[in-house]
């Protein structure tokens, strides 16, 4: 074998044997990567949160459950839907969850009927449920003996339901109300004729639009607007211990990234906005960002004047005795803003 061919050969085995050795560190590398994510993966703390609507009144908690907020604070969230406040409240109370993204009318409600739930956060504090009705519905004063869909007793879209009976001098009484267990659900009832009108946010509003159907109660635009369409409850005596409070505020820490890009940022709203309400519309999608960008405070915190307005729809003995102060508690949200 001439010289030139066997250093030729050395060098081809050279070669080989340096491959050979690069492919076993990269599976080494890659085993350890795989490790290094599951043992992250597994310091993730767990938590099941119940949430509703599925509309853009939850964006700040769709958005950070989909760009993984919630996953740089150490918590691997779990997004269970519920149709409705009242059986979120009812979960919490029965210990499926520890946190849900409910409303502030049903915590009221709750706490009356001798819970210990509170609202530790505000995210929507305006009503953003309109009002959409039939074409022939000329006025909120045709209501009277005619069927009004709500998601359920007791949920924002209700008392909304509330505000546009009394911005109309109606009573509750004088109207039939029909529980349809959802947002969506509730406009098909509207586009099945089921119901008269219908208490509906976006971005299915639109499509009760699109639909021919007609805006006839719009509360954001009221002075009936004030009100705790989305809050952030728990058990106060879950949040006694210490180690369940630093979960509430990392939570909350999260959420107002959520809501923060809620407000600024159309791409991020959108994205998450179609993952979980399922709308494929850009236009839709786009107005529905612009309605709630303006709807979302910059601060978590509850506002002692929308929690009272909610006390007044709510239908209980105690309700006129009742302080409003007892249902909500802004030191989480404070705690969680100082970082």
């Amino acid at each position: 074998m001439k010289a030139g061919t066997r250093r030729e050969t050395r060098g081809s085995r050279k070669v080989a044997i340096d491959a050979r050795w690069c492919f076993v560190v990269f599976l080494i590398t890659a085993s350890l990567l795989s490790v290094g994510v599951q043992a992250a993966q597994k310091d993730l703390q767990k938590l099941t949160v119940g949430y509703t609507p599925i509309s853009g009144a939850a964006l700040p908690f769709f958005i950070a459950v989909e760009e993984k907020i919630f996953q740089k604070y150490g918590y691997e969230v779990f997004p269970v839907f519920m149709g409705g406040s009242p059986l979120i409240n009812s979960a919490i109370l029965a210990g499926e969850f520890p946190i849900g993204y409910t409303g502030g009318g049903a915590i009221i409600s709750s706490r009356l009927g001798g819970s210990d739930l509170v609202a530790i956060a505000s995210p929507l504090p305006v009503l953003t449920i309109d009002g959409w009705a039939k074409p022939e519905i000329k006025s909120i004063g045709d209501l009277r003996g005619k069927r009004v869909g709500v998601t359920r007793f007791g949920a924002s879209s209700y008392f909304s339901a509330l505000s546009m009976l009394e911005s109309g001098g109606l009573k509750p009484s004088e109207v039939v109300f029909i529980q349809n267990g959802g947002v969506g659900e509730s406009l098909a009832a509207l586009i099945g004729g089921r119901v008269d009108v219908c208490m509906i946010g976006y971005p299915f509003g639109l499509n009760a639009k699109n639909a021919g159907f007609k805006l006839l109660f719009r509360p954001s635009q009221t002075e009936y607007g004030l009100f705790p369409t989305a809050v952030i409850a728990a058990r106060e005596s879950w949040l006694k211990d210490a180690k369940n409070r630093k979960v509430a505020v990392d939570f909350l820490r999260a959420l107002g990234e959520g809501q923060l890009l809620a407000r600024e940022n159309a791409t991020v709203t959108k994205r998450a906005l179609k993952k979980f309400t399922r709308v494929d519309d850009d236009a839709s999608l786009q107005g529905s960002f612009e309605f709630y960008k303006d709807a979302f405070p910059p601060t978590l915190r509850v506002i002692e004047k929308a929690m009272a307005n909610a006390l007044k729809f709510v239908d209980h003995p105690k309700a006129k005795q009742a302080d409003v102060r007892q249902s909500f508690d802004n030191s989480f949200v404070d705690e969680a803003m100082k970082q």
